[in-house]
């Protein structure tokens, strides 16, 4: 009995670690100029990808991270992914480091500054990047279906990935 006892505990304290881990800010990546194949290594088949392109001084980002946040929890059927492109550029990362852990925002953040950013931009959606925050929305074929440069607008990512 006493075996038994030990081994569901260790079970449950390895599904509480792994909860608590899967709760921990997602990692930074520095692309420097390799923005373009940095963002496509983050794509993955089978999954839907929206790309948050945000910067550390925009309140209406911090708005969307939670809205993104309870978007997913409600939603936990769906597969999606989020990468955030912060384009502050790299003289904000210690900023960009601790709005990702007080948010805890549990995906990539690759960071970047607004040319570079805008190249991409305008290379996958054929428009302008005109600030944060922007989208990018990929089915899981890696298409893109959406492209959005204002607040998330969280019934029309429904109709997306319902469809």
């Amino acid at each position: 009995m006493k075996i038994v006892i030990s081994v569901a505990a260790i079970v449950i304290l390895s599904v509480v670690f792994t909860f608590a881990n899967s709760a921990t800010p997602g990692k930074i990546v520095f692309p420097e100029d390799q923005l373009q194949s940095s963002l496509e290594n983050e794509l993955q088949d089978g999954r839907w990808e929206l790309v948050m392109f945000w910067a550390t001084y925009c309140h209406i980002c911090k708005k969307d991270f939670k809205k993104l946040g309870t978007f997913i929890e409600d939603n936990p059927e769906i597969s999606l992914t989020i990468v955030g492109v912060v384009i502050d550029g790299l003289e904000e990362q210690e900023q960009t480091q601790a709005l990702v852990k007080k948010h805890k925002l549990d995906y990539t953040h690759l960071i970047t500054d607004y040319d570079r950013a805008n190249i991409v931009y305008q290379e996958e959606s054929g428009s302008q990047l005109r600030g944060t925050p922007s989208y990018l929305l990929y089915n899981p074929q890696n298409k893109l279906v959406a492209f959005n440069t204002n607040a998330i607008d969280i019934d029309a990512l429904e109709i997306y990935v319902y469809e």
